[in-house]
């Protein structure tokens, strides 16, 4: 039941909505310590979890997220579909978060100023311990948050109308790589990106492109994660993405293919 699959299956849900969702999508190792137990009734938030292995053992949300679903080939390709199964419209907000990040901040905070603040996506800073590929999103302490033209694929909130904008086309690379660029490119004056210094996560697992267990998994179905970014930048008519603060001339880094 619980393995990667071209679709989803949705397992448990409810009729009763807060204001935001978390999705995780998961495997069977344990996961950063805010889900290892029970949350607030009082929250913002409603979980939905989406295994591709069994749950471990010591996983809490398996009985308890309000949404269970099973199965999708990676990450934003299974929300797709789930978003596209009845939840679009009942959320103010949604948070899409790899299973090996820790929050060191309570997510309904997190939630409510996202919203407050009218970002499209967002994402809160990375710790200078984190494994990152991108410097714009490690924590800078002298700013509260920073708009900028890039917001990264491992735990990004999005507001419900920027979903609407963009999640048809979440599943236009399965590794996920491009998928940020595609989103800065539809960034307009009325939609902002920032990262939220005020908020710190961390991302400890280091990348591993040679033995690692998901770039292997993505080898076995065929999938090259530098060949789905350059389709993507194809597809937008360009060979390269600076990324830099809003409004400002200097480029903190660039994205090329």
């Amino acid at each position: 039941m619980f393995e990667n699959s071209s679709a989803i299956s949705i397992l448990r849900s409810v009729d009763r909505h807060r204001r935001f969702l978390i999705m995780i999508r998961c495997g069977s190792t344990v996961r950063p310590s805010l889900f290892r137990g029970p949350l607030a009734n009082d929250r913002n938030f409603d979980v939905a979890v989406n295994y591709f292995a069994p749950p471990h053992a010591e996983d809490f949300f398996y009985q308890h997220a309000e949404f269970l679903v099973a199965g999708g080939l990676s990450k934003f390709q299974a929300a797709k579909q789930f978003v596209h199964a009845g939840v679009l419209d009942k959320y103010e907000g949604f948070y899409f978060l790899d299973d090996d990040i820790e929050l060191h901040f309570d997510p309904a905070r997190f939630l409510a100023y996202c919203c407050e603040k009218g970002f499209a996506i967002a994402q809160a800073a990375l710790t200078y311990p984190s494994d990152s590929a991108w410097k714009i999103a490690f924590h800078h302490p002298g700013f509260e948050y920073r708009l900028t033209n890039f917001v990264e694929v491992m735990a990004p909130y999005f507001s419900r109308k920027f979903v609407v904008d963009v999640v048809d086309d979440f599943d236009i690379s399965i590794s996920t790589w491009g998928l940020d660029v595609f989103w800065g490119s539809r960034l307009g004056t009325d939609h902002a990106a920032a990262i939220v210094d005020c908020f710190q996560m961390s991302h400890l697992k280091k990348r591993d492109f040679a033995t690692g267990a998901y770039y292997a998994y993505l080898r076995s179905l065929g999938i090259d994660c530098f060949k789905e970014m350059k389709e993507v930048m194809t597809a937008l008519g360009i060979d390269s993405y600076p990324i830099r603060l809003r409004g400002a001339a200097e480029i903190v880094q660039v994205i090329r293919v």
